[in-house]
């Protein structure tokens, strides 16, 4: 069991420093930031907080941008001087970076944003940003063999917040059904995500109740979760997480390790992996893992605009008077 955790805890020190990006390569000062009515700017920050950014440009000019205007910030990821690329235009990023490959991260779904997803698909879901720190979620099974009553479902709400673009945390509740209609399970949890959505380490914690007949029974430990994301091309992420259930009722054997490619473009993201559980590994066959998502609101309509060069004037810019 310790070598076990010991390559995990390994392979997530390697995720938040290992490895190298393009925009690494960029000038780590300059940083381009994209709003969500579809501008970005480059410049360096001056200074930031959890509700403003200040950003000088070139000309010296400083800018002061609220948070709740901002779609995404990070480096440039153009080298200066490169042929046929432009300073101003940020990396692709992940439009999923809310979730795992079925668990949330601790990153919320900003004001406006959401997503349909679907894993397997016989299992359709959706997720909406209700404000900038609360969201919503749900899905239902649609397994031809059942009747509607049979069906599995879970809705889960949880509030986050994103502290800087380095952390953040939420916390939540999730209700799940099962075929039978006495079955039903229950999960408060909390997660913490650290580093940016190219190379993250995932943190989560789970109080599971189940529910059998009419009587309602807690798990006697919690439930932990680990998981994080490593950005290995343009499109293209390594994704793991793993469940791991303490206690009596588990056995090593029965732990589940999630393991995936996401393939992803501004608004669709589609995950490719298996599933390790050592005592199904004992017949041959790992658990295969598909889903995708397809996401909307403004910071993808934003992204969409700067894909295509979309710069609109500077009236939702705030300068500082100094």
């Amino acid at each position: 069991m310790s070598t076990r955790i010991a390559c995990v805890f390994a392979l997530f020190v390697a995720l938040l420093g290992g490895g190298s990006s393009a925009a690494d390569a960029a000038d780590s000062s300059l940083v381009v930031v994209a709003l969500k009515d579809g501008s970005r700017l480059v410049g360096t920050v001056v200074t930031e907080d959890e509700s403003t950014l200040t950003l000088r440009t070139s000309s010296g000019l400083e800018l002061r941008l609220a948070r709740a205007d901002i779609a995404s910030q990070g480096p440039v990821s153009a080298a200066p001087g490169a042929a046929g690329q432009d300073l101003a235009k940020p990396e692709l990023s992940d439009p999923n970076d809310t979730r795992l490959l079925f668990a949330p991260t601790g990153r919320p779904l900003r004001k406006g944003d959401g997503y349909f997803s679907d894993h397997y698909v016989i299992f359709p879901g959706f997720a909406y940003g209700l404000t900038d720190n609360l969201g919503v979620s749900g899905g239902v099974s649609i397994i031809p063999s059942l009747g509607l009553d049979e069906q599995v479902f879970y809705v889960s709400s949880s509030v986050g917040w994103r502290l800087k673009e380095k952390a953040a945390f939420s916390f939540g509740g999730l209700y799940a059904t099962g075929t039978e209609a006495s079955e039903a399970g229950a999960l408060l949890f909390g997660v913490g995500s650290f580093g940016s959505s190219d190379r993250s380490l995932s943190l989560g914690l789970g109080l599971a109740a189940t529910r059998n007949e009419e009587s309602w029974s807690f798990r006697d430990a919690p439930v932990l979760m680990v998981g994080g994301t490593f950005r290995v091309g343009k499109r293209l992420s390594l994704v793991t997480e793993s469940w791991l259930f303490p206690g009596d009722d588990f056995e090593l054997s029965q732990q589940p390790f999630g393991v995936g490619l996401r393939f992803f473009g501004e608004r669709l993201s589609v995950d490719v992996g298996f599933v390790l559980v050592a005592e199904i590994l004992d017949e041959g066959f790992p658990i295969p893992w598909l889903s995708f998502s397809y996401h909307f609101g403004p910071s993808r309509s934003a992204a969409n605009r700067r894909a295509t060069g979309g710069f609109p004037g500077p009236e939702s810019w705030r300068p500082r008077h100094r």
